[in-house]
């Protein structure tokens, strides 16, 4: 079920192309919220159980948590592009997800549309690091609000740390050094998101003493498998909508450099020995 009540949309400087969503509708629980699995309630309770996934997208994440909530858990995805959640729903429709809900909603503008304690699980995944810094540690102290007290709610956050290419030529770390630049230029942590989620949980008012922090990866490897795929997703990037917004905001001092981009991330995407990753920082925070 989506609801799509129009809601002011924040700057995202990915947008939501084709190319852009490829990438998130990749992602799973098992390859994206591992970390958090282990201490979901999954079992035969009829207690009310609620997680809530800030930052949903295309809810390929969100719907993989259906699984693995008590029999009358909610599981709710949040994200500010009406589009992108009208998508969401279509995809998961009620008649197979009946404990699944998507609704619109900028998590950055105000608090959060849950009373104080009431939630049980709070995940964000590749989110924060696309949000201004003050209003990204806005919303993990909201989330610490919506929580439930005494140990019962959790918070998960997984943030990049970096993206790698090995091996590296000089367009394939231009691409990263304007990914990152392009995101900062909004006023957002980019790549530096990852390494502060520890620290904006303790301004929020979690324990350090009950907390997990640790570290993940997602990564790309081999001509004939994921490499080549990997590669041609941000060259699609680069021909549309990213590399159109990199120009105008001129992350980039012209074509050329994007051009440069895109022969570097093809001639890496059919190297046999190309691999890539995107390392990131995963904290558990215990209320």
């Amino acid at each position: 079920m989506a609801s799509t009540t129009p809601s002011p949309e924040p700057v995202y400087t990915q947008g939501h192309s084709a190319s852009v969503l490829a990438s998130h509708q990749s992602r799973t629980v098992a390859n994206s919220a591992s970390f958090l699995l282990p201490h979901l309630k999954n079992d035969n309770s009829n207690s009310p159980f609620t997680l809530v996934d800030l930052g949903c997208g295309p809810g390929t994440i969100t719907s993989g948590f259906c699984n693995h909530v008590p029999p009358r858990g909610r599981v709710i995805g949040i994200d500010a592009s009406a589009a992108v959640i009208a998508q969401a729903g279509s995809a998961h429709p009620e008649s197979t997800y009946p404990n699944l809900e998507f609704r619109v909603g900028d998590i950055t503008t105000a608090q959060l549309p849950f009373a104080d304690g009431s939630v049980d699980v709070v995940f964000t995944h590749q989110t924060l690091l696309h949000i201004p810094i003050p209003a990204a540690e806005r919303v993990v102290k909201e989330a610490h609000r919506i929580l439930k007290p005494d140990g019962r709610g959790v918070l998960a956050m997984r943030e990049a740390v970096a993206l790698l290419f090995e091996p590296a030529n000089p367009g394939t770390d231009a691409y990263v050094r304007c990914v990152d630049a392009a995101v900062r230029g909004t006023g957002a942590a980019g790549f530096q998101a990852g390494r502060s989620l520890h620290v904006w949980a303790g301004r929020a008012g979690f324990d350090r003493r009950k907390m997990l922090v640790g570290a993940g990866a997602n990564c790309y490897a081999g001509p004939e498998g994921e490499a080549r795929w990997w590669a041609d997703v941000h060259v699609a990037r680069l021909e549309g909508e990213v590399g159109a917004g990199w120009l105008d905001r001129q992350v980039v001092r012209g074509k050329a450099e994007i051009d440069d981009m895109k022969a570097g991330l093809k001639a890496w995407g059919g190297c046999d020995e190309a691999w890539a990753s995107i390392v990131q920082e995963e904290v558990l925070c215990w209320k």
